[in-house]
């Protein structure tokens, strides 16, 4: 699960920022139902996250959706709609603390996208809070290994506190969904074309499963 970064110098919608900083300002609730700002914010959060499930890291929007050239001032507006539509994605926001979605629906650092499978399954569950993905001290390798011959997380086996290590795995498995058969057989074969490709001395552009490509070749 890679870190994201989601400050300021990475933002585009820029519109949208304005609305929410000035709801706040003014401690107004948020209008949960209004979608005015919705793909503005959809498309930013996948900017910031390379178009990639902010959990599994499986590639869930195509990058022709949220690169620069589809936005105009402060705005997410799509050039080319004949060839591709804003919902060509598979994602779905996530509310990272769901007890927020009722006063402050449309918070920046409270808004993840992740695949609609993985919100199905994950649902309201919550996640602890030092692995939220964009907190500026958050490093997945202080708390995950990658066991490249099942291709699994594991807990990180520099943590001693038993405790905290059922609690990381419980995230693993049970939140994050990160060894999910399907998302693992995916991770499998991504991994797998880029060893084949690095053997026949190719330079394949990596686009998911950043962390665990890290974790894998991060010493060849």
């Amino acid at each position: 699960m890679q870190r994201i970064d989601k400050g300021d110098e990475n933002r585009r919608s820029i519109k949208y920022k304005a609305w929410v900083e000035k709801l706040e300002a003014a401690g107004e609730t948020h209008p949960g139902t209004s979608r005015y700002y919705y793909t503005d914010v959809v498309m930013d959060l996948y900017q910031c996250q390379k178009g990639v499930c902010a959990y599994t890291e499986m590639l869930i929007c195509i990058p022709e959706l949220w690169e620069h050239s589809q936005w105009t001032k402060g705005r997410h507006k799509l050039e080319n709609p004949e060839e591709v539509r804003t919902n060509d994605h598979f994602g779905e926001l996530e509310h990272w603390d769901p007890t927020l979605k009722t006063d402050k629906y449309w918070l920046w650092d409270n808004l993840f996208m992740i695949h609609s499978s993985i919100n199905s399954l994950k649902r309201d569950k919550p996640v602890v809070g030092y692995l939220k993905p964009d907190l500026p001290d958050y490093e997945p390798e202080k708390y995950f290994e990658y066991d490249d011959q099942t291709n699994r997380y594991v807990v990180h086996s520099d943590i001693d506190d038993p405790q905290k290590r059922l609690e990381i795995q419980e995230m693993i498995d049970n939140v994050l969904y990160l060894n999910h058969g399907k998302v693992r057989m995916e991770r499998k074969e991504y991994i797998d074309s880029l060893r084949f490709k690095k053997a026949h001395e190719q330079n394949p552009v990596v686009d998911r499963f950043f962390t665990a490509v890290k974790f894998c070749f991060e010493e060849t």
